[in-house]
């Protein structure tokens, strides 16, 4: 759409011309439709016949005034709207205006008698007879302004209404939005110092070349963590890519005491997951698994697709959550970590834990395949 129409002043008369087109087809339409009942009524009545298209122009004649004064109508009541609380002034105005408009259109259809008889008199008669049509059908006039009055308020009524639900959603989704940029951003500094601890093990046991090695895969990890914790969702290729990263500094620290895998196929590798969802669940098994256990142990990172949603997991063969760790944590990581399932897909994601001395611990994420809406 170009020009005016692409402006808010042209979009408003274009809404404004497709309602005057709406209520003057209304009232072609019941003009068609009472010439039609008056012509059939004289046949069945037995009187003379109307033809057909004299019955419509007569019709027309009482029918086509009203398309001004419907318009008119639906002008007064979107400026005096008559609510609960503010009804009085309204009412009055309404009042007034139903009289004015009234007459209006009766000497519209006086004028127009004329205009299909061929015989026009003075102002002073059509004044005249307006008012006298006026008084004879007062009331019919009155049903039909009220009719108007009460179906735009209702269409009123409801176009606020759904605005106002419009603009609460958005006001929903920019607070979520917020909420989730805030949970990725907190999980920047956790996620960076725990890396930045494991490399002060390294130094501080003279390992300076694994310490080196383990500063080049953080300095890969800060532009990856950096980049991906401002979007509220990354390819899960991404993220294997950071806990690969991570991982090899957590094999440089434990050496031969660390096993780890992580496997995923092609096909679930543009799935779309929260930032760093898989970060804290590695930790804690590092923590958890390996940490807190004098022998050698394996972590295994594993992504599949069933039933339309995404599997992660995350298993290792360590003593348990239930086993004292000799770096205990803040519960920072899972807690974030559930809050941004919830936030992102509500009851649609599952954060499910299972861990016994015998097997170890695994953790497993489903995602659905889109965000809530």
């Amino acid at each position: 759409m170009s020009g005016a129409a692409s402006r808010p002043g042209g979009t408003t008369f274009l809404t404004r011309l497709r309602v005057a087109a709406a209520v003057a087809a209304a009232w072609i339409l019941i003009a068609i439709v009472l010439g039609a009942q008056a012509s059939l009524g004289a046949v069945l009545s037995g009187a003379a016949p109307t033809p057909l298209g004299r019955a419509v122009i007569l019709a027309l004649v009482q029918t086509v005034p009203w398309i001004p004064i419907t318009l008119a109508v639906m002008a007064l009541a979107i400026r005096f709207p008559v609510s609960r609380s503010h009804w009085g002034r309204p009412v009055l105005i309404h009042l007034a205006a139903a009289m004015v408009l009234a007459f209006a259109a009766n000497a519209l259809v006086v004028l127009g008698y004329w205009i299909v008889g061929g015989s026009f008199q003075s102002l002073t008669v059509l004044v005249r007879e307006g008012a006298r049509w006026t008084a004879l059908r007062l009331h019919v006039a009155l049903m039909i302004y009220a009719a108007i009055l009460a179906l735009t308020q209702a269409v009123r009524y409801y176009r606020e209404t759904q605005e106002g639900r419009l603009r609460l959603a958005r006001m929903e989704g920019q607070l979520a939005r917020a909420r989730l940029q805030a949970l990725n951003a907190q999980m920047r500094p956790h996620f960076l110092f725990n890396t930045l601890h494991t490399i002060g093990h390294l130094w501080r046991t003279g390992r300076d070349d694994e310490a080196e090695a383990a500063l080049d895969h953080l300095g890969n990890l800060f532009h990856k963590v950096h980049r991906s914790t401002n979007e509220l969702e990354v390819p899960l290729g991404e993220e294997l890519a950071m806990v690969r990263e991570y991982l090899a500094i957590e094999t440089a620290r434990f050496r031969d005491r660390l096993a780890a895998r992580v496997e995923a196929p092609d096909e679930v590798l543009e799935w779309k997951v929260p930032p760093l969802i898989l970060q804290p669940l590695v930790e804690n098994a590092v923590r958890h698994g390996l940490s807190a256990a004098s022998t050698a142990g394996t972590i295994e990172v594993t992504a599949v697709a069933e039933n339309g949603s995404l599997r992660l997991r995350v298993r290792d063969d360590g003593p348990g959550i239930a086993a004292s760790s000799p770096q205990p944590g803040s519960g920072t990581g899972l807690t974030n970590t559930r809050e941004r399932l919830a936030q992102l897909y509500g009851e649609r994601a599952r954060l499910e834990i299972a861990s016994t001395p015998a097997t170890g611990t695994t953790v497993t994420v489903t995602i659905p395949r889109e965000p809530r809406p």
